[in-house]
């Protein structure tokens, strides 16, 4: 009884197996499958036409934002700055420099993410993908590392209040070769 209601659900039509009594015809003309399990045929496909697939395609490209950010300590603690770079498709459209002072690499890192997050913020993006070169970060940022250094709880703090903002936020650790436009900002925000 439940095959047969999910039969009617799904549109399934069953075939019924034919055979002819002549034996050169009936290998021809066999319906049959392997494990004489019946033949399917849905009367939908037959019925939709190329309008109605059409309907259904995507006309626009959904957003897909990125946040990209690094830090840099000259002496690690030492001069620091930081460096972010937001995308939308693969295209940068905005990125931003800080000067972060005497401080540790980390904190720059921390500094970098902040800012970033700030301005996705401004820009009322609600859905982004947040990327950096720091695994204490990410981790951190990810409940999988606890926040040890009194210089960077209210970093954590900030970004934790931060990360509110958003419907969807995901952070994920990649290599320094990956983030080679937000690490040329953080080294450029040295020397400005």
């Amino acid at each position: 009884m439940k095959q047969m209601k999910l039969d009617h659900f799904f549109n399934i039509n069953y075939k019924k197996n034919t055979k002819e009594l002549n034996k050169s015809t009936s290998i021809l003309n066999n319906t049959s499958t392997p494990n004489n399990t019946p033949n399917y045929t849905s009367t939908i496909s037959e019925n939709i036409n190329n309008e109605v697939l059409n309907s259904f395609q995507l006309t626009e490209k959904i957003p897909n934002y990125l946040l990209r950010f690094d830090g840099a300590s000259k002496g690690n603690p030492g001069k620091s700055g930081c460096g972010a770079v937001i995308y939308l498709n693969n295209n940068e459209i905005w990125n931003g420099v800080k000067y972060t002072g005497v401080q540790t690499n980390n904190y720059a890192e921390y500094y970098g993410m902040i800012i970033g997050l700030e301005e996705a913020v401004k820009k009322g993006i609600k859905e982004i993908s947040v990327e950096g070169d720091s695994m204490l970060v990410i981790k951190q940022m990810l409940g999988h590392y606890r926040v040890k250094s009194d210089n960077l709880k209210e970093l954590f703090k900030k970004s934790k209040e931060l990360q509110l903002n958003f419907d969807s936020i995901n952070f994920k650790h990649i290599y320094r070769n990956k983030n080679s436009r937000a690490d040329e900002l953080a080294n450029k925000s040295l020397i400005l």
